[in-house]
């Protein structure tokens, strides 16, 4: 399955921790009749001369009625995105070349620390951290060769926007946290100069190598950099992938995967350690170890094993059918940077069970996060610090989750999920006494796509 343009900005309207995850791919066959919008003239003109707008808005809640520290919190983020792709050939400039803008603008926000309040690395991190207003989220320039086949994009960018995509039914139920905190990814809305390789080995087979600048510090960056931010938390990342990503057109029973590897050079401190072998909560007058780089891989698939029509209609896009997927995510070190070690999820998508909205979906999702040895015993040692008692910090962590995501119109989407956590730990906040609650948490998202609403 080729990525265009659009699948590429709408991946990245709902990806990492922010915005990953399509309603779905496949679904973007299915065009809706534009010539009688307000600029569909304006819109057809503009696509003719090389010009792809982007116009989208976005408006999302977060709770967390029982689970966490404070429970019963909300949050809130406003989101407008404006962009465009430009392609050099159709302007008559440049055979293979494009040019990709989008800049993101968060005007209203309330209760900026709520994954505080939510807990651990399940519950606490979907919630998105984004203290400024504006972001730029990609301005680089892309030249293909060989029909298509291979490509070289250098620019800012997020590496999210190429590699390491969830499978899930809603991404923001699987919000990958080691690859946006620990390989520094960073989630959608932070960009970094980077380069990227991709090469087209078939159709369905894609693999991509990059390097990119990225910030530990990317909450307080805006993507305009011009090479360091202001805290001094740059660092360089290398990402592989290989791929097959694969529509219901091209397959009766599509099977799509991804195998990535990563590694940052970034230096940092033990979660846990001084130089002596002591805590550093305890020991405070000792010198912290010290690190350097980080490494790791992420292993997604997913595969249909149900259908209505069983497989009979190779043309159509979007058929009722059941897929199961699966993914993880590992850190190959110990003493792995934010201290998680491993990510997992399995779950169940059921796409279009009803004829007539052939575009909604379901998930069931469940989800194991686990820490290192190390981040446990830090946990452990800054609750009681607090003067906490009586609870023993879980080192696994486990989350059920339901989700749905509704094409209300070609032009408006809604997603929502809703979780259930166990083993809920304060990784997201440790300046507490308070153990934090097992409990439920929900996210529910609404997308506007301007330039559908209008023709362009």
């Amino acid at each position: 399955m080729k990525i265009t343009p659009r699948n590429i900005w709408i991946r990245m309207l709902f990806s990492g921790a922010l915005l990953s995850g399509l309603v779905s791919t496949d679904a973007q066959a299915v065009e809706p009749d534009t010539s009688e919008l307000p600029l569909s003239d304006a819109g057809a003109w503009l696509k003719t001369h090389g010009v792809t707008p982007h116009i989208m808005a976005t408006q999302f809640w977060l709770g967390n009625p029982s689970a966490g520290t404070s429970t019963n919190e909300q949050q809130s983020y406003t989101m407008l995105f404006a962009g465009a792709d430009f392609d050099l050939e159709k302007m008559g400039a440049i055979p293979g070349g494009s040019i990709h803008f989008m800049q993101l603008w968060v005007p209203f926000s309330s209760n900026l620390g709520y994954g505080n309040s939510a807990g651990g690395m399940l519950a606490g991190d979907p919630p998105p951290y984004i203290p400024k207003v504006a972001h730029l989220l990609r301005f680089s320039y892309q030249q293909k060769f060989l029909n298509d086949r291979l490509s070289f994009e250098v620019g800012k960018s997020n590496p999210g926007q190429f590699m390491g995509f969830s499978n899930c039914n809603v991404a923001e139920s699987c919000v990958n946290t080691v690859l946006n905190k620990t390989a520094v990814f960073g989630p959608a809305p932070y960009a970094g100069w980077g380069a990227i390789a991709s090469w087209h080995i078939t159709n369905q087979l894609e693999s991509n190598i990059g390097a990119w600048r990225t910030y530990h510090a990317f909450p307080f960056t805006n993507g305009w950099e011009r090479w360091d931010d202001d805290y001094d938390s740059g660092s360089t990342l290398w990402v592989a992938n290989i791929a097959r990503r694969v529509s219901w057109q091209q397959e009766a029973w599509p099977l799509t995967w991804e195998a990535l590897g990563f590694y940052n050079n970034l230096d940092y401190d033990d979660v846990y350690y001084t130089v002596n072998g002591t805590s550093k909560v305890t020991d405070t007058s000792s010198t912290v170890r010290s690190h350097h780089g980080v490494s790791g891989f992420y292993l997604t698939a997913k595969k249909a094993i149900w259908r209505r029509d069983g497989g009979a209609d190779s043309t159509n896009p979007a058929p009722s059918a059941i897929s199961l997927h699966a993914s993880v995510t590992q850190t190959l070190q110990s003493d792995a940077y934010t201290g998680i070690s491993t990510l997992a999820d399995t779950g169940l998508i059921w796409q279009g069970p009803w004829q007539s909205r052939p575009l909604d979906s379901y998930g069931l999702t469940f989800r194991w996060g686990r820490f290192t040895a190390s981040e446990q015993r830090y946990l452990q040692d800054m609750f009681n610090a607090q003067g906490g008692s009586g609870w023993q910090v879980p080192r696994n962590e486990y989350q059920l989750s339901i989700d749905a995501a509704f094409a209300i119109t070609p032009a408006l989407n809604v997603k929502l999920s809703g979780a259930r956590t166990w083993n809920n730990t304060n990784w997201q906040y440790v300046y507490s006494s308070v153990k934090p609650e097992n409990g439920y948490t929900f996210w529910l998202q609404a997308t506007v796509f301007v330039d559908k609403l209008l023709g362009l």
